[in-house]
């Protein structure tokens, strides 16, 4: 990843989670980790500027299933009768984080590379 694609990408992430200045750090730990899974699964050295997006979905989704921002709780259901209002537990979010590969794997497929076996060189 080049320092312009680090840039941007922590900027994106920023933007797209509503993260004040004082959580640069974390947004640029998430974007490397990102990255990090997404050059170890193509088998790359370089990021392409086309896996842009799905870096900083990637990061987003870690975030949040990481707590590391607090979502806004959706309502279950409410009752009337001694008002009765219960929320969502986000094991759903949860659980839709921890296969975020399986999400993302068809995008990543096309960015793929082949690891050859390395020729040995007679001395």
């Amino acid at each position: 990843m080049t320092e312009r694609q680090e840039k941007e990408l922590v900027a994106e992430l920023m933007d797209s989670m509503k993260l004040p200045e004082s959580q640069e750090r974390t947004a640029r730990r998430y974007i490397g980790r990102a990255v990090d899974k997404i050059l170890i699964y193509c088998n790359r050295e370089d990021l392409p500027d086309r896996l842009m997006n799905t870096v900083v979905q990637i990061a987003e989704d870690m975030m949040r299933s990481d707590r590391i921002v607090e979502e806004e709780k959706e309502v279950a259901g409410i009752t009337r009768g001694d008002t009765a209002i219960s929320y969502h537990t986000g094991n759903e979010n949860r659980q839709a984080a921890i296969d975020f590969m399986k999400n993302y794997e068809k995008t990543l497929n096309h960015f793929k590379k082949m690891n050859l076996p390395k020729e040995k060189r007679d001395d």
